[in-house]
């Protein structure tokens, strides 16, 4: 293990791998006082969370002898909150007061620096997004997958070492057995399905409930920082419109396609204490808002608010619908996120605006990076982030207008008066490469007679596999891989517990709850190979089909941009 470990730092030296926080300095010169660590997805969401009134998690990440200090961590997170709006204060009578009154984080899955540069590669001046990305800002978690991202974006906490969401499939048991014993405190192994309307096992489709995980926090080791905000609202059903906010903190709005599934719930605060089939969303009134559309029957009295657009069907991807589509439904995200601040300008209201796409993520899934359809909707996303940096750019259009839905407003012949106080951050939860059909490898049969679960897929798993062993296998396993000369040349093969000494999976030691769902072993891609199930191998190479894939360290899968652009107070056409 030791050798693949020294591989490890190698290649992290040599920048052919990009460590999740920790720069390539720190490995090819050792750590000096001028090396620095780099910002990563948690450190913007815990700066997030601080602008809005909550506390992320406690900074006890490093210890006497780690590769950064909490000192740094805290100040790189104070650093970032002023830069996108300022920690809140309390003013003489109590209520919150925010340097930087709207905050909007717009999150392009998928969307990594190098798709971006691809994107526009025949002119990248036209590039809004990269005029203005600071493309060595931002670092991407590790594994470098859309649920690890979005939980630590939830949670401001790392994957494996805090929030314990390495994936979308989780391999887990509830208590303990013993011989002969039917007891209600153990149940099955099951494979926890989060992505789904509600948590269920994959294998029966029941309820994760009916296996002993009984409450979303049973499941998710970390709260949602959003949770926090619930605490320090005085509103009450019988108080008015004005008072309800008097002393909060920012109005919360989230917009993207799945809101309503049990993992948008819990991330936007939500809890399932006591019925885990029921909608119990204690945070979030999921059904006030909807496709830009406000329902009038229903009294919005919470901090958090959500809004709904559709998403592409995967029989449109690859021609041209699938990228028009795409455009169309952010636009119409666009859209909500601008009626809605500018209805809490005119009630003066501070917000929080979360507006997620899947694109170009599921475009590159099905493609690959290089797609003439991929270019289409990041220059599309690009264009409607243009759009919307430039309403907001003009106070006095903003509120004039009842309708974003139609084209009657033309910004390019409107007369420019001071902008809305407002921040967009725009950035990435990883980055993508192309996996062409050889690049796709199956487990020898030798290995998998070592395994009792192979945690793989050629979407993102299989670039990061875990694999948990037979029992007492685990020496054998490793003699074999490293018999096989693709797999030793392609992939690192390090225990979990090696994996967690290096940091790779946080700064922090791995809880208990955590440590099971990860097995004995991570397989980490060091180029474009991927481990894919024999099915995907059979449906991709019959079919010469290249597919797109994230979840290694590679730059391309780990580099996200991030975009900062700050309040203006009087904006000029650009």
């Amino acid at each position: 293990m030791a050798d693949q470990v020294a591989l490890l730092h190698s290649l992290f030296a040599s920048g052919e791998l990009v460590h999740p926080y920790l720069r390539q300095e720190y490995f090819s010169k050792g750590k000096t006082d001028d090396d620095g660590d780099v910002a990563s997805f948690v450190d913007l969401s815990a700066a997030i969370a601080m602008c809005c009134g909550a506390s992320p998690p406690s900074l006890q990440y490093a210890d006497e002898n780690g590769p950064m200090s909490n000192e740094s961590v805290q100040k790189r997170r104070m650093q970032l909150a002023v830069e996108i709006g300022g920690v809140p204060t309390k003013d003489d009578n109590g209520a919150e007061v925010y340097p930087r009154k709207h905050i909007v984080l717009i999150l392009c899955d998928g969307m990594g620096n190098s798709c971006l540069e691809k994107a526009f590669a025949a002119d990248e001046d036209v590039s809004f997004l990269m005029n203005n990305n600071q493309p060595t800002r931002m670092c991407a978690v590790f594994p470098s997958t859309t649920p690890a991202a979005l939980t630590s974006l939830a949670t401001a906490s790392y994957p494996g070492s805090q929030h314990g969401m390495p994936g979308w499939n989780l391999r887990d048991k509830s208590g303990c057995d013993f011989p002969g014993a039917d007891s209600d405190s153990a149940g099955p192994v099951v494979q926890l399905l989060v992505l789904s309307d509600h948590i269920r096992d994959a294998r029966s489709g029941e309820l994760a409930s009916k296996h002993g995980f009984e409450t979303w926090d049973s499941i998710f080791v970390e709260v949602p920082w959003s949770r926090s905000l619930l605490s320090q609202s005085n509103h009450s059903d019988d108080s008015d419109e004005t008072e309800q906010y008097t002393n909060c903190t920012r109005k919360m709005l989230y917009i993207n396609a799945y809101n309503g599934d049990d993992y948008q719930n819990w991330s936007q605060g939500a809890t399932n204490d006591n019925d885990n089939d029921a909608q119990d969303t204690v945070g979030t009134d999921f059904s006030s808002w909807q496709m830009g559309i406000d329902n009038q029957d229903v009294k919005n009295i919470s901090l958090f608010d959500t809004a709904k657009f559709e998403e592409t069907a995967y029989d449109t991807l690859g021609v041209p619908r699938g990228s028009s589509d795409a455009i169309r439904f952010f636009r119409d995200g666009v859209n909500a996120a601008l009626k809605k601040i500018a209805e809490a300008e005119r009630r003066g209201e501070s917000t929080f605006t979360y507006l997620y796409t899947a694109h170009p993520d599921k475009h590159m899934h099905a493609l690959g990076v290089e797609n003439e359809e991929v270019k289409k909707v990041i220059q599309g996303l690009d264009s409607e982030i243009r759009r919307f940096w430039r309403v907001l750019g003009n106070r006095d259009a903003l509120l004039a207008r009842t309708s974003f839905d139609d084209d009657t407003y033309n910004e390019d012949n409107a007369v420019y008066s001071v902008g809305i106080d407002a921040t967009i951050v725009i950035t990435a939860d990883h980055g993508h490469i192309t996996v062409e059909p050889e690049h796709m490898i199956t487990l020898p049969h030798d290995i998998l007679e070592c395994c009792e679960y192979a945690n793989i897929g050629v979407h993102g798993k299989g670039r990061h596999g875990y694999l948990h062993c037979r029992a007492g296998l685990q020496s054998l396993l490793l003699k074999r891989w490293q018999s096989h000369h693709q797999l030793s040349q392609c992939f690192l093969i390090l225990t979990i517990e090696a994996a967690i000494e290096n940091s790779l999976f946080g700064p922090r030691y791995m809880p208990q709850r955590v440590r099971p769902r990860l097995g004995d072993f991570v397989v980490i891609a060091k180029d474009r190979h991927t481990l894919v199930t024999p099915k995907e191998l059979e449906t991709y190479q019959s079919s010469c089909q290249r597919q797109g894939a994230h979840g290694s360290l590679l730059p391309e899968e780990m580099q996200i941009p991030f975009v900062l652009l700050s309040k203006r107070s009087v904006v000029s056409p650009i």
